[in-house]
């Protein structure tokens, strides 16, 4: 993707050192690293790619970096100040930031409209606009407004999807809703973990294509410190080469190759990254 306007901006988020240890299954005693003294910098308005298998800890990685795991050493910042525990900037960062999980059916209330799990986050934070939930207003500013408009972005008809019930899509529309869910508090970091693994190839194109709209419409609506980030969590290269800037393997809670995704694409240097390329869906 390639994204050389964030190049000279200072970084969003930083973890600098983190590890985060676990008690291993099954053994009272042992220990075992599930991230392990890793670095990481994000810039505004980058696409970050952090791929490995199962296990390799990207999850625990992107936990850490949202400040919703405290690591066992090393430290996240964000925006220049560190994330601790009830701090300023860990407030900030929580408030600044929004997911997108793997199972889109566990992101939607099965007993809420689309509309109202979309604009779910917007009431939860108090940011509830004027009048009722579905009161359309002239000037476009209404909650149903902001729902419609967010739907809109990522390809649904709000008009058929506002009053539908999570029942009533298919996984790939389900997914591109909760991506809407997210996307409705206008968030600075945007963390997607395995968004495409639960559906069907053909619905994995519409949400790359998605995504790919999501950030060019950030590009060119912020400056270029001003616009969104995001993280992408994935076992697929063949996935993310279509969406990041920047790619981070992971291997056992250990970073063995990282740089521009047309780098490690096309000149892997290691044997583990040319696997995840022999295995790409996309």
């Amino acid at each position: 993707m390639g994204n050389t306007d964030v190049a000279h901006t200072d970084p969003i988020l930083i973890g600098k050192g983190l590890t985060k240890v676990y008690a291993s299954t099954g053994s009272g005693t042992a220990l075992k690293a599930a991230v392990d003294g890793i670095d990481v910098s994000l810039l505004p308005g980058e696409c970050l790619a952090i791929i490995g298998e199962s296990g390799s800890g990207k999850t625990t990685l992107s936990r850490l970096l949202l400040g919703q795991l405290r690591p066992d050493a090393g430290q996240v910042a964000y925006q220049g100040s560190p994330v601790l525990r009830g701090s300023a900037a860990a407030k900030s960062l929580a408030r600044d930031s929004a997911l997108v999980f793997q199972n889109p059916f566990a992101s939607l209330d099965p007993r809420w409209t689309i509309g109202r799990s979309v604009a779910e986050p917007l009431l939860a934070a108090g940011r509830r606009g004027s009048g009722h939930l579905w009161h359309r207003r002239q000037d476009g500013t209404g909650l149903a407004d902001q729902v419609a408009k967010v739907l809109s972005a990522v390809q649904l008809d709000p008009d058929r999807l506002m009053t539908a019930y999570p029942s009533d899509l298919s996984g790939g529309q389900a997914q591109r809703a909760a991506i809407a869910r997210a996307l409705i508090v206008k968030p600075r970091i945007l963390l997607a973990d395995e968004p495409m693994s639960a559906v069907d190839v053909s619905a994995r194109v519409g949400i790359l294509h998605t995504f790919q709209s999501i950030m060019a419409r950030s590009r060119q609506q912020a400056e270029p410190s001003n616009g969104m980030s995001m993280i992408i969590i994935s076992h697929d290269l063949g996935v993310v080469q279509h969406i990041a800037d920047r790619v981070m393997v992971l291997v056992r809670g250990k970073v063995v190759e990282e740089g521009p995704v047309n780098a490690i694409l096309n000149h892997p240097k290691q044997s583990y990254t040319r696997q995840l390329l022999a295995a790409a869906t996309l």
